[in-house]
C-alpha cells in the first residue's frame, strides 16, 4: 500500500524523470517524495526494489513509477473494492516471479532470466519429501549453499513462500499446501526456452499470460476461476469488482484468437465458463466503443448507462460462424437504443448505416425517436480499432429482427 501511494505521488508532473533510486543525502525532493507515504527515503527505497522485485512494478530508477500488468491488475481490483481477489493476485503474483528467479555466480548471484542459473523454485518442488515438505535445515541449503549470505535469502524466500500460500511452516518443515497444482506441475517441469532473450523473461514475470510464458494455459484458467467466482446472478451489480479479472482474460484473447474462432460453439465451454467469458464478451464491446452509444447522434456515455448489444441475437443457434460471443457481433447502446434495436425499431445497413422502421410512426415524439429517426442515414460511431460489424450478423438481425 506504501508503494501503491507512491506510484500515484510519482505520475505528478513535477516528478517527471526524477530519480527515486539516487542519492539521498541533501536531497529535499527526495524526502518530499517518501514523505507523502509517511517513511524515509531509504525505506521507500527498499520497498520500491522489492515491489519491482517481486514484479508488481516495472524495472527503472526514475519516475513515473509504472506498474506491470499484473501488478496493475492488482492495482485495479483492490481500487474497486474486491479486496479478496486483489489478495488472490498478490500471491499469483509472487509464485510466478519466484518459479522464475535463477541463482548463478554471478555479481548479483541471481537473475530473473531462469536460463541463466539453476531455478530453485523448480528444484524445491522436485526434492519434496513423501508428505510434500522438507526441513528447513535442507531448505538453507538449497537456498544459500555456501554463500556469504547465509540465512539472509533463506528468510527471504521462506517469508514469500509462506506469503503466497505456496507452503506453511510446521514442526521445522515447510510443507506445500496445494495450492495451484496446475501452475506447480508447469513449475516442476519448466525448461525454459533459450530463443526467449532476458527482455521476453521480464515479459512474462510483467505479464504470466502472454502467449510465450510456459505458464500462460494454468494462469489464464486461475484467472478465470476467479471471475467465475465473482459472478453472480446480479450481473450489473457485480460487473464493476469482476470487470478486471474478465477484462485481462479478454486482452490475451483479442491477441491470440482469430476473430471467428472466439469462444467457438456452446458445447465446447462448461457453464461456468461460458458465464464468465460472456461478461468478458460485453465488457470488451464496450470498451471497442469507448463506451459510447454507438448510434450517431445519442450522447450516452459512461459505463453505468452503457451496454452490449448482440446483433445476432443471442438466443439463436450458433451456425457456421458462432456468433454468441464473436465480437463483430456487438453494439455498444444506451439502454434506451438497445431496447429500440433488439425490439426492431431500427436496423443496419450493410456498410452500417441506420435503417429505422416505420412503427416509429405510431409512437408519441420522445427523444429517443428524435435520437434515432436523426441518425437514419449516419454510419454508425467507429470502433477504436475501427473494424465493424460482420456483415453475416447484420444481415440476420435486418433480416429477422427489423421490424419495416
Amino acid at each position: 500500500m506504501t508503494v501503491r501511494t507512491l506510484i500515484i505521488e510519482s505520475q505528478k508532473p513535477e516528478y517527471a524523470g526524477f530519480v527515486w533510486s539516487g542519492g539521498r543525502l541533501e536531497n529535499p525532493e527526495m524526502y518530499k517524495f517518501a514523505g507523502v507515504a509517511g517513511i524515509q527515503p531509504s525505506t521507500m527505497q527498499t520497498k520500491i526494489r522489492a515491489m519491482i522485485r517481486y514484479g508488481f512494478v516495472r524495472d527503472g530508477h526514475s519516475c513515473p513509477l509504472i506498474w506491470t500488468r499484473m501488478g496493475s491488475l492488482w492495482n485495479d481490483l483492490f481500487t474497486v473494492g474486491n479486496v479478496s481477489s486483489a489478495r488472490k493476485i498478490y500471491d499469483l503474483i509472487l509464485v510466478t516471479s519466484l518459479a522464475l528467479f535463477a541463482f548463478n555466480n554471478s555479481s548479483q548471484q541471481f537473475s530473473t532470466n531462469p536460463t541463466k542459473g539453476d531455478m530453485p523454485l523448480k528444484f524445491l518442488f522436485n526434492i519434496l519429501d513423501a508428505q510434500n515438505s522438507i526441513s528447513l535445515t535442507e531448505f538453507e541449503a538449497l537456498v544459500d549453499g555456501n554463500t556469504s549470505r547465509i540465512g539472509k535469502n533463506t528468510s527471504y524466500w521462506k517469508r514469500d513462500l509462506l506469503n503466497c500460500g505456496l507452503f506453511r511452516e510446521e514442526l521445522g518443515k515447510l510443507i506445500y499446501t496445494g495450492a495451484y497444482p496446475e501452475l506447480v506441475n508447469e513449475i516442476k517441469g519448466l525448461i525454459p526456452n533459450k530463443l526467449l532473450d532476458g527482455a521476453d523473461w521480464q515479459n512474462i514475470r510483467d505479464n504470466p499470460l502472454l502467449p510465450i510464458s510456459p505458464f500462460s494455459a494454468s494462469v489464464q484458467k486461475i484467472f478465470e476461476h476467479l471471475a467465475e467466482e465473482n459472478i453472480t446472478s446480479d450481473q450489473a451489480v457485480n460487473a464493476k469488482i469482476t470487470e478486471p479479472l474478465v477484462d485481462i482474460v479478454a486482452e490475451q484473447e483479442e491477441q491470440s484468437i482469430p476473430e471467428a474462432d472466439i469462444l467457438s460453439t456452446i458445447t465446447k465451454f462448461s457453464q461456468s465458463t461460458r458465464r464468465v467469458r460472456n461478461t468478458t464478451w460485453s465488457i470488451r464491446i464496450k470498451k471497442k466503443y469507448n463506451y459510447l452509444c454507438a448510434v450517431p447522434n445519442c450522447d450516452v456515455n459512461g459505463k453505468l448507462f452503457i451496454g452490449a448489444a448482440h446483433i445476432k441475437p443471442d438466443r439463436v443457434p450458433e451456425d457456421t460462424i458462432p456468433h454468441r460471443t464473436h465480437t463483430l457481433n456487438g453494439l455498444c447502446l444506451c439502454n434506451n437504443c438497445h431496447i429500440a434495436f433488439d425490439k426492431g425499431f431500427f436496423s443496419l445497413t450493410d456498410d452500417c448505416k441506420i435503417i429505422t422502421s416505420s412503427r416509429f410512426d405510431s409512437i408519441p415524439d420522445q427523444n429517443l425517436k428524435t435520437v434515432i429517426l436523426s441518425s437514419a442515414n449516419l454510419r454508425i460511431k467507429n470502433r477504436v480499432d475501427d473494424r465493424f460489424p460482420l456483415v453475416d450478423f447484420i444481415k440476420y438481425h435486418r433480416i429477422n429482427c427489423f421490424q419495416r
